[in-house]
C-alpha cells in the first residue's frame, strides 16, 4: 500500500543531503520534531511524508525541523521551510532504536532550536507496549533493534505539548500512561496504520500554527481514509489528555477491586479486536472492562474516558480483516494463560498496578 507518488524522483532529490549554510536561528514560540525512524522497509514512505510536510507548512512562526535517519542514506537534519528544505546537519551512521541516541539527538536539537514549547512526532514501525524480541516490531525499527515503551519514555528529554505517533498499534493505554509525564496529549492510532500514514500535506498546518489544533489534526487523518475505498478505507484515531489518565487509572483499579476475573475461562475472541495478528494482543479497552465485569457499575468508567479521550474515530472495518463496531479511543493488553513471557513484561508497566490489573494474574 504505496501513497501515489514518484519515488525514484525524490530519492534522486534527497541523495546529495549536502550541510547548507544557515543562519543561527531565532528563540521561537514553538518547534515540531519529527523524529523519523526509517532505516527500514518503511524508507520510501519517509521520503514521500517528507515531500507533504514541505507541501503543508506554512510560515507561523514555528519551526519545523525533521530527523531522517532513511535506509542506504546519510542522516540528515533538516529544517523545513516556505521554500523547501534546508540540510542543517548530516551525521555518521547511527542507531536510531537506541534510547541513548534518541535522548542525544533530540536534545541537541532543542539545543539549536531554542523554542518556548516543542511538540513531536514519533514516526517508524510500533506495536504498543509489546517488548522487543517478541517476533514483532516495537517502537521504533532500525536493524535488528527495537525500543520499549518504558525505555522511550526515558529517552525524551523535555516535556512536549504533544507526542503525534504516526505508528501502529499506539493508542494503548498502557503506552498513553507511561507517557503521560513526558507530554499534554497524544494522538495515536490503536489499530495498525496503513503505512502512507499521516497526511501531512493536510496536518501539518494544524501542527505548526500559532495555536495547533490537535483535534483538526486528528480528524484530518480520520476523514483522508474514510474517504477511500476498498482495504484502505481503514483507520482509528484517539485524541487523549495525559493529566486525566492518572484518573482513569484510579477509577479503572476501584471497578476492578472485589471482582473475579479467570484469565483461563475468559472469551477473548468475544472482545472488539484492535490488531490484524493470527494471536490477537490488543484490544478495545471498555469492551474488555465491560465484558470481564459484567456486574460492575461501569459508569464512572465511561464518564471519565470521556473526560481522557478528547476525539476518537473509527472506519467500519480494518483492511477488510475484522469489523470495528465499538471504539472508546484506547486499546488494551488481555492477560494470556499461555503467554507468561508477555504477561512478566506486562507487570512492569506503569499501568499494571495503578489500573488494578495486578488483580487479573
Amino acid at each position: 500500500m504505496r501513497k501515489s507518488i514518484l519515488i525514484t524522483t525524490i530519492i534522486l532529490l534527497f541523495a546529495s543531503c549536502r550541510k547548507d549554510k544557515v543562519p543561527e536561528p531565532e528563540r521561537m514560540e514553538r518547534t515540531v520534531i519529527v523524529y523519523m525512524a526509517a532505516d527500514n522497509d518503511l524508507w520510501d514512505v519517509a521520503l514521500v511524508d517528507l515531500e507533504e510536510m514541505k507541501q503543508g507548512y506554512r510560515e507561523t512562526g514555528v519551526n519545523l525541523i525533521v530527523l531522517m535517519d532513511v535506509a542506504d542514506e546519510t542522516p540528515c537534519l533538516l529544517r523545513i521551510t516556505e521554500k523547501g528544505e534546508q540540510t542543517i546537519k548530516t551525521y555518521s551512521e547511527f542507531n536510531s532504536a537506541d534510547p541513548a541516541n534518541m535522548n542525544r539527538l533530540l536534545g541537541e536539537i532543542i539545543e539549536m532550536y531554542p523554542s518556548d514549547s516543542y511538540g513531536l512526532i514519533l514516526w517508524s514501525h510500533g506495536t504498543s507496549w509489546l517488548p522487543a524480541g517478541v517476533q514483532l516490531k516495537s517502537f521504533v525499527m532500525d536493524s535488528n533493534r527495537q525500543m520499549n515503551i518504558p525505555d522511550l519514555a526515558e529517552a525524551l528529554p523535555v516535556h512536549f505539548d504533544f507526542i503525534l505517533f504516526d505508528a501502529c498499534l499506539m493508542g494503548a493505554v498502557e503506552v498513553a500512561y507511561e507517557l503521560r509525564e513526558k507530554t499534554n496529549y497524544i494522538i495515536a492510532s490503536s489499530a495498525e496504520t496503513i503505512d502512507s500514514g499521516f497526511p501531512y500535506d493536510l496536518i501539518i498546518p494544524e501542527l505548526t500554527s500559532s495555536t495547533p489544533d490537535l483535534r483538526k489534526a486528528a480528524e484530518s487523518y480520520f476523514n483522508y481514509y474514510q474517504q477511500q475505498s476498498g482495504a484502505f478505507r481503514s483507520a482509528t484515531v484517539s485524541l487523549i489528555d495525559t493529566k486525566e489518565l492518572d484518573n482513569l487509572a484510579r477509577v479503572t483499579n476501584q471497578l476492578i477491586s472485589g471482582q473475579a476475573f479467570d484469565i483461563t475461562s475468559f472469551d477473548r475472541t468475544s472482545v472488539q479486536r484492535l490488531d490484524v495478528y493470527e494471536e490477537q494482543y490488543t484490544f478495545d479497552f471498555l469492551d474488555f472492562i465491560t465484558k470481564a465485569f459484567p456486574d460492575a457499575d461501569n459508569r464512572p468508567l465511561i464518564e471519565q474516558l470521556e473526560k481522557t479521550v478528547l476525539y476518537k474515530a473509527h472506519t467500519a472495518e480494518f483492511i477488510e480483516e475484522y469489523e470495528i463496531n465499538t471504539y472508546c479511543g484506547l486499546s488494551c493488553y488481555i492477560p494470556h494463560s499461555s503467554r507468561n513471557d508477555l504477561n512478566s513484561y506486562y507487570q512492569q508497566l506503569g499501568w499494571y498496578q495503578a489500573g488494578g490489573y495486578n488483580k487479573l494474574f
